[in-house]
């Protein structure tokens, strides 16, 4: 399937869909009034915060901040990519998705995932064949169930077999080395897993993707790797993340681990909620990923200082995806023991224990940060602040960025002004239902909610000298809606996702303005009249200043009447 899917089917797509039907086959929804409420599917809660609004055709939750239309939902909860989350819809709705030409990459990764299953599938069958291997997973205690669940296979110890079988099969040699199953050197082309134990590693969709080899002799690295290829990221995936979501009684939480074997072990041992890293550190993607599957994560690594700095490289990864409802825990186990060593040693009881004596993030962050410091001096605690502002300010606003400041005071008597910076320029300082919009924020919110609203004011206002903040975005947003007729809250918010508003302005959409819809227009021409008032405003005292101070030039004179009788104009037309 090539080429990248029409902007206009996708709008269409959004339109043709009815978001609550999507939702409610995922998640019970009731009834409120012209919406649906539901316990929130992305944290765990108490009271339903989760909204869905089929005349916007998108979900809020209050507590979370999780937001977005049908696509963004599916890749949510489903943990879909877009061109996934594309297609399930499009199944749902009956159609048929399009593709533009000119993305002959989507091709190309069709002969790598032909190359990568079909080499799943031949490593499997030839496990049998090797009596090494098999003694290595029986002495592992691994028995025929747990291996089949895994896919574990072998890679024989000879020098292209596999290479051979792929062609062989007709798949293109191109396919086959893109897919990193295969390398090149001075003899040619060699198969680049040979005499390992193989473990598959799959994408969200389920598809084989890469491999990790476990060795079986001496020579080389111990474990290895697939390369970074076309369809494999090692910084964005999860081993075992897609058998764990799919799992018919999903655990509330995630246990993150370093091995393959930890994983398996863990999961023979009563813990199917295990996934690994890829050899690499953890990543803000990885995080992302696992919060899209639980609200509950624990880092599981070993007690030495190895295990520490990967476990605060997991914590600083972390920091800017953080939000109310979002926890990360820190088990840290024996020095020089892993998760398989516990849980073999300790059975499925003592491990079950440790985990009840995990640390929050907020302990292990300032416990590390405060290691070797002396904080009954000025001079330690104002370090410990010095480490921990930079930090602290990656978090999200929110309460839990509150309470992690509140603690910094707590320990250091300092009190932090540095402000977190905004992303956008027209930004609201305040969430959905806390603090006033600026006038220009509140104009937006208003279109957001109705894009109609643009085809039926007089924008003209908006071109009056002076500057705003976040004017200039109110002006794109303004001609984007007159643009496209019969404009829907979705289709705008869809158009927006992954650019920096789209977060901010899904969550003016689910702000409450207590607008009579009657009334909409008129208030809305008005907001834009004050607006214009404002920055003629700015240009206006600039001006008198300089007149002031006799340094007025003729022609800013010229300007500055021109500009005086122009706000007249707009304040008598606000009059009438």
């Amino acid at each position: 399937m090539a080429g990248r899917i029409p902007e206009d089917f996708i709008e269409t797509l959004i339109e043709r869909v009815d978001i609550v039907e999507v939702i409610s086959s995922r998640v019970q929804l009731k009834r409120a009034g012209r919406e649906y409420k539901a316990l929130c599917p992305f944290h765990n809660e108490n009271s339903p915060s989760f909204t869905v609004s089929p005349d916007k055709q998108f979900y809020h939750c209050f507590g979370c901040g999780a937001h977005g239309t049908a696509v963004g939902f599916l890749m949510e909860y489903d943990g879909l990519e877009f061109p996934a989350a594309i297609e399930e819809l499009a199944s749902m709705a009956g159609l048929e998705v399009p593709r533009q030409a000119g993305a002959p990459q989507a091709e190309r990764n069709d002969g790598l995932y032909s190359a990568l299953s079909a080499a799943a599938d031949w490593f499997v069958r030839q496990l049998a064949s090797s009596r090494e291997a098999g003694q290595y997973l029986s002495g592992r205690g691994l028995d025929d169930k747990v291996i089949e669940e895994f896919g574990i296979g072998y890679a024989p110890e000879a020098w292209d077999s596999l290479h051979k079988y792929l062609t062989g099969q007709g798949i293109k040699p191109d396919a086959v080395e893109a897919a990193g199953l295969v390398a090149r050197g001075e003899r040619g082309v060699y198969d680049k897993f040979r005499h390992r134990v193989m473990f598959p590693i799959h994408d969200r969709r389920g598809r084989v993707i890469g491999f990790g080899g476990r060795a079986l002799s001496d020579r080389g690295p111990k474990y290895l790797n697939s390369p970074e290829t076309p369809v494999f990221h090692k910084g964005k995936e999860l081993y075992r993340l897609h058998q764990v979501r799919k799992a018919r009684d999903r655990a509330d939480h995630l246990l993150v681990v370093e091995g393959y074997m930890d994983t398996v072990a863990l999961f023979q041992n009563g813990f199917p909620n295990a996934v690994a890293t890829l050899g690499t550190s953890v990543t803000a993607d990885h995080v992302e990923l696992m919060f899209r599957t639980v609200s509950d994560v624990v880092f599981c690594f070993d007690g030495d200082e190895a295990g520490e700095r990967a476990a605060w490289r997991g914590l600083e990864a972390a920091l800017p995806v953080l939000r109310a409802g979002r926890q990360i825990r820190f088990l840290f186990l024996p020095e020089g023991q892993d998760p398989d060593d516990v849980v073999r040693a300790e059975g499925p009881a003592g491990f079950q224990r440790r985990l009840g004596d995990t640390r929050t993030l907020s302990e292990f962050f300032f416990e590390h940060l405060g290691t070797g410091l002396n904080l009954e001096s000025v001079d330690g605690r104002a370090r410990l602040v010095a480490l921990s502002e930079p930090l602290l300010r990656k978090l999200p606003k929110g309460p839990f960025s509150d309470l992690m400041g509140q603690e910094l005071e707590r320990r250091t008597g300092y009190t932090s002004t540095s402000p977190q910076s905004d992303v956008s320029g027209a930004r609201p300082k305040a969430g959905p239902d806390k603090g006033r919009l600026t006038r220009v924020q509140y104009a937006i919110a208003m279109i957001v909610q109705e894009p109609e609203l643009a085809r039926q004011i007089d924008t003209t206002v908006l071109d009056v000298p002076g500057e705003l903040k976040g004017v200039d975005f109110l002006r794109q947003l303004i001609d984007f809606c007159i643009g496209k007729p019969h404009l829907s809250t979705a289709v705008l918010l869809e158009h927006w996702r992954e650019r920096p508003e789209g977060p901010w302005m899904a969550r003016l959409a689910a702000r409450d303005l207590a607008i009579d819809a009657d009334s909409a227009r008129e208030i809305l021409q008005h907001e834009l009249n004050r607006i214009g008032v404002q920055m003629l405003e700015s240009g206006i005292h600039s001006l008198q200043e300089k007149q002031a101070t006799g340094s007025l030039g003729r022609d800013e004179e010229k300007s500055l009447g021109q500009w005086l009788a122009l706000r007249a104009s707009i304040r008598e037309s606000m009059d009438k």
